[in-house]
């Protein structure tokens, strides 16, 4: 029983490099579209780890999409229609509200779940009662968000095409949530940063594979702080 559980957690970890890998060279050799490669670098990884850890996906599947549906509905299309970010083609016959692409929004659910898997899988001790607790008040926040979205959709839609909106989406949603969680349970930063890194490393190869098959671009050049050059490809 111990040899076989040691020779999951080395298939693991061998997973771990060789699924980004496999994405990277299979999107590019096939020409891959946007969801396609989505679902190479995050769904077949979250399908792995989904089978190691079966006694989470429920709470896995509901935590993302409560994460990653909301988010995506506001902050795709305050995106789009800035011009931080445009996805050129899409294989579904329609964009919502003519904007957003609905790959997008399969993007940002597989993406959160593959980030919370990997956590519930190599670092969880106890994230059952964290996670449940605050589960309430994200939905509230949530609720009211999506209330006041639609609210300047319908009233005032210019509202919401923004200068610099990469930086200012940036940061309300992702620099100011780390920073209050750290801030909340310090204990919890090594663990943290181990996840970090890894999907940090993740999402590079992601990025770069993306841009050399045009499966997104940043047309509004003049709204950013500023530009990443790595291997010949530029993204802020």
């Amino acid at each position: 029983m111990k040899s076989a559980q040691k020779y999951l957690k080395k298939l693991d970890v061998l997973f771990l490099i060789l699924f980004p890998v496999l994405g990277v060279v299979l999107s590019i050799i096939f020409s891959l579209n946007f969801l396609t490669s989505t679902l190479l670098f995050f769904g077949v990884p979250s399908l792995w780890f989904s089978m190691r850890k079966k006694s989470v996906i429920l709470k896995t599947v509901l935590f993302s999409a409560l994460w990653s549906i909301p988010l995506t509905l506001f902050a795709d299309y305050i995106g789009t229609i800035s011009g931080a970010w445009l996805v050129p083609t899409t294989i579904f016959p329609f964009r919502l509200f003519g904007v957003m692409p609905i790959e997008d929004f399969i993007w940002s659910f597989l993406v959160a779940y593959s980030i919370i898997i990997f956590y519930e899988h190599f670092l969880d001790k106890g994230a059952d009662k964290l996670v449940g607790k605050r589960t309430k008040y994200l939905l509230w926040f949530w609720i009211i968000l999506i209330i006041i979205f639609f609210a300047i959709l319908i009233i005032r839609p210019e509202f919401l095409t923004i200068k610099y909106a990469y930086f200012y989406l940036g940061l309300v949603f992702i620099l100011l949530p780390a920073i209050t969680f750290l801030s909340s349970f310090p204990r919890m930063l090594s663990k943290y940063v181990k996840t970090g890194s890894y999907f940090f490393l993740l999402m590079i190869l992601y990025e770069l594979t993306g841009l050399h098959l045009n499966q997104w671009q940043f047309p509004n050049r003049g709204f950013f702080v500023g530009w990443v050059d790595l291997l010949g490809y530029r993204f802020p």
